[in-house]
């Protein structure tokens, strides 16, 4: 059976990758940084030996606040050197950093830090401070001692005996290192901590996720040699630091000693695709939006060349994919590679040799369309509590729409007899924030329940068809997954996401989500909006039972991200908070 490639790094920790990263390519940029606070300035250089002094100052700042093996950091920000640079001194000193994502409500943010209880807390401005203020006195009471914060923070929202610090005053360069830093670095171990992550929250209470030292630096050996990323790199990162898959990109950078243009905020991402970045990695989305902006385009082309175009694409892709030698596909297939692959590769800087794609599954459609144009897609598996990684599809291949590729060799799977992946291996999580959290996660015999549904090809290639909590239950006993026809339909014009709905009724409905000129569109033109896009979907849903393609639509204005409440910080949609926010109009489309 096929496994992915892998290539070990000599040293195991995070911390003594950095010193010995810095070692060899002290000079070298690590990092350009698009800092939201100056959007007309030039990007940061933060080179790999300005990373480490960043780093062992952090350190001294949080040796003398009393950090010691075992305690907390919570760290609540927007992506920064200085959050990486903090993270990597908690380890160093191996303490256990808590990443939290930026976007997180206040009540989600104060109800996680009185579950880390904190020694030091970590913030970017006085907003985040802010979310945490309410539970400042009981905190402290836990063994909270210091903030440490980008802006100072009102006298009058920090309760006594708590310090309070600047990043420019405790790791500005006129500050001190931790004289012992390297030889601390060199002390961790690898069952030491990495991060402590939350998940996103899809079915409930984010669960804390404790991850070590080996578990991500296992996945970086499989990482690297699947990607094939290269020292001369520069990759695009856009992903924060809540999410593991942002820290799987800024770990295998910092082991191989490649460069990454990090930004903070989507509005940077133009400024940061200047630089003509080699690689990106991102998650599904942002990809879906490239690929409906070449559409759109295409749609409103002259009708002749908009033909020849869209023959042009599903051509590609039957010489890329399908493997067809046809005289005239490939003639196609170049004319849409050169004029619309020209263009998509022109507005991703023109250098890019390589889409990674991660933290939520890509629909078959979008890499038809990136490996129809000659971009390879390559597509990873994983979760939080795996660090990232269970598959890939690897950029040397083969590479197939739909599977994600296959195992780390790191990894026993196993397929359970209700369908569920099943996993076993040092990426795995040491274990949950909370031990009852532990309870339903491991089989008798150690393996983890991923909650995925999957199937193992004979080759060792792996496809992931659903989630196990997810499936869909009608009244006439038909039962299946119903993430892959809602990704069939986001990835159809002009929907931007979709929910199917029908637990316990006779047939599947769909909630979908459309974008407000689409709709005044289809209005104009008069068609009935709910049957027009019905229509649409009849050849994309043609491969689905009967049973699994909605018969009736309710329309939503927008894209999911437009409604906050119903999105994880992932854009993944929480179902049930769909389900509760279409109310009386889901009993509609059923009579009711």
């Amino acid at each position: 059976m096929t496994r992915l490639p892998v290539q070990r790094f000599p040293d195991r920790t995070l911390p003594a990758q950095l010193v010995a990263t810095a070692g060899r390519f002290g000079q070298k940029p690590f990092l350009h940084f698009f800092d939201p606070a100056l959007p007309e300035a030039p990007p940061r250089l933060v080179t790999y030996r300005d990373f480490r002094d960043l780093t062992a100052r952090a350190a001294a700042f949080l040796a003398g606040c009393g950090l010691a093996p075992g305690e907390r950091v919570l760290l609540l920000a927007e992506n920064s050197p200085e959050w990486l640079a903090v993270s990597l001194a908690t380890q160093a000193l191996r303490a256990e950093p808590a990443g939290l994502f930026s976007v997180l409500s206040a009540g989600a943010c104060e109800s996680i830090a009185r579950r880390v209880k904190p020694r030091v807390i970590y913030v970017s401005s006085e907003a985040q401070w802010l979310k945490l203020a309410p539970a400042a006195a009981d905190l402290v009471a836990a063994g909270l001692r210091a903030v440490l914060s980008h802006q100072p923070l009102p006298a009058g929202s920090l309760p006594p005996g708590l310090r309070a610090a600047t990043v420019a005053e405790v790791m500005g360069p006129a500050t001190a290192p931790l004289p012992d830093f390297d030889q601390r670095a060199a002390a961790v171990r690898e069952d030491d901590p990495f991060l402590l992550l939350f998940t996103s929250g899809t079915t409930g209470r984010q669960k804390g996720v404790r991850l070590r030292q080996r578990s991500i630096v296992t996945a970086v050996d499989c990482g690297v040699a699947g990607c094939q990323t290269r020292p001369d790199d520069l990759g695009l990162h856009l992903l924060p630091f809540g999410h593991v898959a942002g820290h799987d990109q800024l770990c295998l950078a910092l082991a191989q000693g490649h460069t990454l243009a990090m930004i903070a905020r989507k509005e940077d991402v133009p400024r940061a695709l200047a630089l003509s970045p080699t690689y990106v990695f991102s998650v599904p989305l942002v990809y879906e939006r490239i690929r409906n902006q070449a559409l759109a385009a295409i749609e409103k082309m002259p009708a002749p060349l908009r033909r020849l175009l869209e023959a042009g694409l599903a051509a590609g892709a039957r010489v890329r994919v399908d493997g067809s030698r046809s005289l005239l596909d490939r003639l196609l297939g170049a004319i849409a590679s050169a004029l619309v692959g020209g263009k998509v590769r022109r507005g991703l800087g023109g250098r890019v040799r390589a889409l990674f794609s991660g933290g939520a599954p890509a629909a078959a459609a979008l890499f038809r369309f990136f490996e129809g144009l000659g971009l390879p897609f390559v597509e990873l598996y994983g979760m939080t509590e795996t660090a990232g990684l269970i598959s890939m599809n690897p950029f040397t291949g083969p590479r197939r729409a739909g599977s994600v590729g296959f195992v780390t060799p790191d990894h026993e799977v196993r397929i359970a007899a209700d369908g569920e992946l099943q996993v076993r291996g040092p990426l795995l999580l040491a274990g949950y924030l909370e031990p009852e959290d532990d309870a339903a996660a491991w089989t008798e015999d150690g393996f983890f329940r991923t909650g995925d549904l999957g199937r193992l090809d004979p080759d060792g290639s792996l496809w992931i068809t659903g989630r196990k909590k997810a499936l869909l239950m009608l009244s006439t006993g038909k039962k299946f997954a119903p993430e892959p026809v809602e990704l069939a339909i986001a990835s159809t014009l002009p929907f931007q996401g979709a929910v199917l709905l029908g637990e316990g009724m006779p047939y599947v409905t769909a909630a979908v989500f459309v974008a407000q000129d689409d709709l005044s569109r289809l209005a104009a033109s008069g068609h009935h909006t709910p049957e027009a896009l019905l229509g649409a979907l009849r050849s994309a849903l043609a491969a689905f039972s009967d049973h699994e393609r909605p018969k009736k639509l309710l329309v939503v204005p927008g894209a999911p991200t437009d409604y906050p409440e119903l999105v994880t910080p992932t854009l993944k949609v929480k179902r049930e908070a769909a389900v509760a926010f279409l109310g009386l109009r889901v009993a509609a489309l059923y009579g009711k």
